[in-house]
Formats: structure tokens, C-alpha cells, sequence
């Protein structure tokens, strides 16, 4: 079985500035690092995460806690490419993630204490951002790291978002590209999530400026009456912008059912529907979720690896149009 000193014997070093390469530490330079890492995997070096748990206290684990709600929430793609960001960085540190998720906040709060006291998980990533969340209060209250995905409520909780207002704006503005609606639908979820309000400010702020008619809808699964005779008020709709690709599509389905020879402009966002199914008239915004979840990691262990990343307590990511 390979040990520290193996590598450090090999690298030239001593086993604890071997130990700290392999934790990277702040304070070994970048090119001991790689050099170290490099030898432990030629070496196929493989820590004992036992040992080292019993020493700090924590779990060589992150959790990672999705929003209340169903299939709808885990089976969204947008949570998929996160996910697998997060993986990205954290299998560089040996870490693994254990996901929390739940049909009610009572249940996801018992998750996550089960995560904490049984597991001693320490470090987490929120899927979502909620005014009076009781998981990130509980986290909060009890001195525990962790990053949103989204807009935070706290000015102090550390975040990885876009900017959901200026994605808004240019989404709204590629709708308004030639052929331009006249009247346009704004769809976003019943839950109507902090991130869709921010979307709704920036393409309200355009149809405004551009004297454009729209309206307001919100996706509800249980009341698809309501949803039809919304559609069936506004026959003269051209355009569609959703705040993702899965209610875009949705309330497509729904007017093409009432108006099947309209062939109004989508506007979607997250790209995550495959190019085939995609209408022709249909855009949509790439956020980089995968992006996203590499960040929240880098975030997250900001406090060890990198303290200038940790004074700015959030980062942002880009979008682009398709």
C-alpha cells in the first residue's frame, strides 16, 4: 500500500509538506502541488478518508440539498449539469456529495440534520434560493458553510448565481429580433422562484421601453382549466418567453392544442432540451449550470484553499443566447 512518505520520499520532500500537496494547502506553491499530485497518481496514491475524517471531525462529503418538490425538481436537467459540476471538483479533492431531497420541508429538514449529526457532513450547496428558507436559517444558526445556488436572501450567505435581471433583458431583446412580436406571454413556475421574478424585471423592463403588450402566466399542473382559458384570452399572443426550456415547451402544448396554426416565437432558458426537439422558431438561454456547480465548490472550500475567493462571498456566471 502506497504511503505519504512513499510520495514524499520520491517527490523529494517531507511527508508533511507532502500531506499538505495532497490537501492543498494555500501555502504550497501550485507547481509542488502538481508535482505531488502527480506522483501520487503514478504511485496510485488513494487516502485514507477514515482516518482523516476521524481527525477533522468531518466527512470527506458535501451536501447537496434540492428545493421541496417531485419528479419535476430532480429530473430537471438544469439540476443534472449542476451536479455534475460539482462532481468535477469535488472528486479532485476526494470528496463525494450526498443529496438531499424531499416532498415537504419538515422531511428536508430532517434530511439535513441526519446529514450533519449522523454523517458530519459540514459543508453544503442549497439548489435554490427561498425567502425564509428553513434550511439555510438552520445551517446559519449553526455555523456551517454553505453556498446558494441563486440569489441570496442574507447579505453574508456566499452564492453562485447569474445575473438574472440583465438575462432577461438580452433574452427578451433576441426575442424582440425581427420578426418582432407584438405580444408576448412571460411563463414562469407556480413556485415563481426568486430567479424568475429577477427574469421577469429585466424583460419587463424591455417590453415596457419598446411600448410591447404582454402578460403574465404561471405553469400549474392542477389547474389546467385556468391555464386554457388564460391561453384562450389571448388570441393574439405572437410571442412566448419561459423562464425554463420545460415550461417553454409546456405552455406551447397547451396554446398549440387552442391555436394549432399559430406558430408564436419561443424563447426558453438552461439548453437543456435536445436540438431535434426543438421547434424552429425556438431559442433558448445556456446558463453553464456545470459552471455553476464547479464555482460553488470552488466557493465552497474558499476558506482553506483560496481566502481571496472567500472575501468576495459569491461568483458569477455568464450566459449566452442559442
Amino acid at each position: 500500500m502506497v504511503t505519504i512518505r512513499d510520495i514524499a520520499k520520491e517527490a523529494g520532500v517531507s511527508p508533511s509538506t507532502a500531506s499538505r500537496a495532497l490537501n492543498n494547502n494555500p501555502h504550497i506553491s501550485k507547481d509542488t502541488i502538481d508535482k505531488i499530485q502527480g506522483i501520487a497518481d503514478k504511485l496510485g496514491y488513494l487516502p485514507d478518508y477514515n482516518a482523516k475524517n476521524l481527525t477533522t471531525g468531518e466527512a470527506s462529503a458535501i451536501g447537496v440539498v434540492f428545493p421541496v418538490g417531485g419528479e419535476s425538481i430532480t429530473g430537471n436537467p438544469f439540476f443534472i449539469n449542476v451536479l455534475s459540476g460539482i462532481n468535477i471538483e469535488l472528486i479532485k479533492r476526494g470528496y463525494a456529495l450526498s443529496v438531499a431531497i424531499a416532498k415537504t420541508s419538515e422531511e428536508l429538514k430532517k434530511n439535513v440534520k441526519s446529514m450533519i449529526y449522523q454523517s458530519k457532513i459540514k459543508r453544503f450547496v442549497l439548489l435554490y434560493s427561498q425567502e425564509d428558507d428553513p434550511i439555510a436559517q438552520f445551517l446559519r444558526d449553526n455555523n456551517l458553510r454553505f453556498i446558494v445556488i441563486g440569489q441570496p436572501i442574507k447579505s453574508n450567505d456566499y452564492y453562485v448565481d447569474n445575473n438574472n435581471v440583465d438575462v432577461g433583458v438580452g433574452a427578451t431583446e433576441a426575442l424582440l429580433q425581427k420578426p418582432s412580436p407584438s405580444n408576448i406571454t412571460f411563463v414562469h413556475s407556480k413556485e415563481n422562484w426568486i430567479y424568475e421574478q429577477q427574469r421577469y424585471q429585466g424583460f419587463k423592463k424591455v417590453v415596457k421601453e419598446r411600448h410591447i403588450k404582454f402578460n403574465e402566466v404561471a405553469m400549474n399542473a392542477d389547474d389546467t382549466d385556468s391555464l386554457e382559458d388564460k391561453i384562450k384570452s389571448q388570441p393574439d399572443v405572437d410571442g412566448i418567453i419561459a423562464t425554463d426550456d420545460l415550461n417553454a415547451i409546456g405552455y406551447f402544448d397547451e396554446f398549440h392544442k387552442i391555436f394549432p396554426n399559430k406558430k408564436p416565437k419561443l424563447m426558453g432558458f438552461n439548453n437543456s432540451l435536445p436540438s431535434i426537439l426543438l421547434k424552429s422558431n425556438f431559442q433558448t438561454v445556456d446558463l453553464f449550470p456545470e459552471q455553476m456547480g464547479i464555482k460553488s465548490v470552488l466557493l465552497l472550500f474558499s476558506d482553506t484553499e483560496d481566502p481571496d475567493i472567500d472575501k468576495k462571498r459569491h461568483l458569477l456566471v455568464a450566459y449566452k443566447i442559442i
